[in-house]
């Protein structure tokens, strides 16, 4: 029961940084310069809105995520919900594998 605990807190650690780690790449000016953007990983659920540039030499364009302290920052908890899912059983595969590979004990032969 430990290790699932551990293997948890990993994945909500992992699930709560992919936003600052995942980026948005805006390649041409759009129509409406204030877009909302979701941010984090494999399934992005932290939503911000952000007003871009209205010089269309600022283009291609990368939107990085903001502290949720500074920005207002919409939650999506079933997307949050998925990621962690996502995280946790990617975490526990590795670790049945390596479990697996890893503890093997030889048996003594018999004679």
């Amino acid at each position: 029961m430990k290790k699932y605990l551990i293997m948890a807190i990993i994945s909500l650690l992992i699930s709560l940084a992919t936003p600052f780690l995942f980026k948005n790449y805006i390649v041409q000016k759009p129509a409406q310069l204030t877009q909302s953007f979701r941010f984090g990983g494999p399934i992005p659920f932290a939503e911000q809105q952000k007003l871009l540039p209205a010089s269309s030499n600022a283009y291609p364009l990368e939107i990085s995520f903001e502290s949720p302290m500074q920005t207002k920052t919409i939650f999506h908890p079933v997307s949050f919900t998925f990621s962690f899912l996502v995280f946790f059983l990617l975490i526990l595969s590795i670790f049945t594998v390596l479990k697996s590979y890893f503890g093997k004990i030889p048996s003594k032969r018999r004679q």
